[in-house]
């Protein structure tokens, strides 16, 4: 019964901490913590990157940072050739699951640094072009799906729209020099803010009014009773006699 029970807490040691199963293509942050291959590109998906940010990664155990990505992460080969060697059934059977990792395996060779140093590809970018490139492609992509959203608000009569879903901002954020430019050229659109929050594209400058209320000079006004009629100032104190928006109007800026 011990022994079972011993051999329960030998296999426990072979299990990804993410996924709860046997370790598949397990690779290791620096902090020395491992993980499935599938687990570290999801650990990195869902972790919160600002658009403008270099990301960091945090291992779920420790909590340790790092800004290296999953497909550069070291392979822990010993470890795998353990899951293999102790489990070859079990280890047979997440083969299949394996292939999901098809594109991950991938991906991890085309990325992986060179033991000589970084590509000649990498060394010759040019980083200025390609941002430029990525900002118009990007631009495109976003003014596609906006346009159709854009025309209907204004056909409803609306001044301004605020665009609030954080993926959608965040890639306005990165695109927003060549968006503006095509709705201003195209769409006559008179101004776009942008926040790491929300962006608002105003298609009017009447839009820009933010004060909501109208009045009529032309009213006339009813008569006052004597109990609501407004008290006179305490001694020593100056009644306004004009209203006082036009006051703060004609105040001088210190």
């Amino acid at each position: 019964m011990s022994a079972s029970k011993e051999q329960i807490s030998i296999k426990d040691h072979f299990k990804c901490p993410v996924c709860a199963g046997l370790y598949v293509k397990p690779t290791m942050f620096e902090c020395g913590h491992t993980m499935c291959l599938a687990c570290h590109y999801k650990l990195d998906k869902s972790s919160p990157s600002p658009t403008f940010e270099v990301p960091q990664f945090k291992c779920p155990l420790c909590r340790y940072t790092t800004t290296v990505p999953w497909n550069k992460r070291s392979s822990n080969v010993v470890l795998d050739k353990i899951c293999k060697i102790m489990y070859p059934e079990e280890y047979a059977e997440l083969q299949k699951t394996e292939e999901r990792c098809a594109d991950l395996t991938k991906r991890l060779k085309k990325h992986v640094i060179k033991k000589n140093g970084i590509s000649e590809e990498l060394k010759n970018l040019n980083l200025s072009e390609t941002a430029n490139n990525a900002q118009s492609q990007l631009a495109n992509r976003v003014y596609e799906k906006l346009m159709p959203i854009f025309s209907k608000a204004a056909t409803e009569g609306k001044s301004y729209v605020s665009v609030g879903e954080k993926k959608l901002v965040g890639d306005i954020e990165i695109c927003i020099q060549p968006l503006t430019k095509k709705l201003f050229e195209n769409n006559n659109v008179y101004k776009v803010t942008c926040t790491p929050e929300e962006c608002t594209v105003y298609f009017s400058q009447c839009s820009m009014r933010w004060g909501r209320e109208f009045r009529n000079d032309n009213h006339t006004g009813e008569t006052v009773p004597d109990n609501l009629q407004t008290p006179p100032a305490p001694p020593g104190r100056r009644r306004l006699t004009r209203p006082l928006e036009r006051i703060l109007f004609q105040m001088p800026l210190t």
